[in-house]
């Protein structure tokens, strides 16, 4: 009886087994729906597009975009983070949700899902202001804001990544006007019309001002330099500790079996790596290629929230 039950365990171990490699070898038996938690047209979409067209050659299913956008990225995610934990519904985000759980905007963060790979990197984010403007870089920046105090208008949202950027410029001893403002393009409109003296934008949408020198490029926020902009130091190279990059992220409900994440996360490598045409999309919109492992993207969100959480007070405005 003892030997029978033994054998009868192992046997159905072995089915439970055979099972579960079964549901990976299948994988994807149906449409995978990417949800980005934001409004059609901007980075997160247009990047989750763009890899989404290419993934079907290599899964064998459809691969299909769905923005559900709303409290600044909290209800997709919230809507993933409920999700079934199969593989078929995959979140689109970036930094804004660990913004988002350190300012108390949201009551979870990436611990709460399966990390899969960083899928692209946006061009980076560069502070501007006016080429009149009397500074050049960060620290003249910080001096002459020490030498006016309260002078120098930076443009910052609360529980914002704009933000991270106004508490690492004060804690390194910048005096500084910091006012409220809506989104990117509402920004390039207050630096233009001379509203604002200093504000956080991306790279591609200031190129044509710097061309033409109605604007110049005071820093970089980016955590390194960029191949885009070599000469221009990093906040982080000048002392102030601040710096993100927007690495979008295929980010999976918790419990999701590891060899699903692999699997289609190793899809989209082989996309970003190896596709000209994708590649070649990319070019035209001044970002580099970028895919990195589930192993190695895990560690960057890790550390990246790690970073936001010291600073949780200052963005909650305690």
């Amino acid at each position: 009886m003892v030997l029978f039950l033994a054998l009868s365990f192992v046997g159905a171990q072995g089915q439970e087994e055979g099972s579960v490699a079964d549901t990976v070898d299948k994988y994807p038996s149906q449409a995978i729906n990417l949800i980005v938690p934001f409004a059609a047209g901007g980075n997160s979409d247009f990047n989750a597009r763009a890899i989404a067209k290419y993934l079907p050659s290599l899964l064998g299913k459809p691969v299909v975009v769905t923005n559900v956008p709303g409290s600044g990225g909290t209800i997709g995610a919230a809507q993933v983070k409920d999700a079934r934990a199969d593989g078929y519904t995959i979140l689109v985000h970036q930094l804004s949700m660990s913004i988002a759980e350190a300012a108390g905007m949201a009551d979870y963060g990436i611990q709460d899902f399966e990390v899969g790979s960083v899928f692209s990197k946006a061009s980076p984010e560069v502070l501007v202001s006016l080429s009149s403007a009397p500074f050049n870089n960060t620290e003249e920046l910080i001096a002459y804001s020490k030498k006016n105090p309260g002078k120098v208008k930076l443009t910052a949202n609360t529980g914002a990544s704009t933000m991270w950027i106004a508490i690492g410029l004060t804690n390194a001893g910048a005096d500084l006007n910091i006012v409220s403002s809506g989104g990117s393009g509402e920004r390039l409109q207050l630096v233009l019309g001379g509203h604002a003296d200093i504000v956080p934008l991306n790279y591609s949408q200031i190129k044509d001002y710097v061309d033409n020198g109605t604007l110049k490029i005071v820093a970089s926020a980016s955590n390194d330099r960029s191949d885009l902009i070599p000469n221009v130091k990093t906040l982080r190279e000048s002392g102030v500790n601040a710096g993100y990059d927007y690495l979008n992220t295929m980010i999976f409900p918790k419990g999701t079996d590891m060899a699903i994440v692999e699997k289609f996360s190793n899809a989209v490598g082989e996309v970003i790596n190896n596709n000209a045409e994708y590649r070649a999309e990319m070019e035209k919109v001044f970002q580099a290629p970028t895919w990195m492992s589930v192993e190695d993207s895990k560690a960057h969100w890790y550390a990246e929230r790690e970073e936001l959480m010291e600073i949780s007070d200052v963005l909650q405005g305690k």
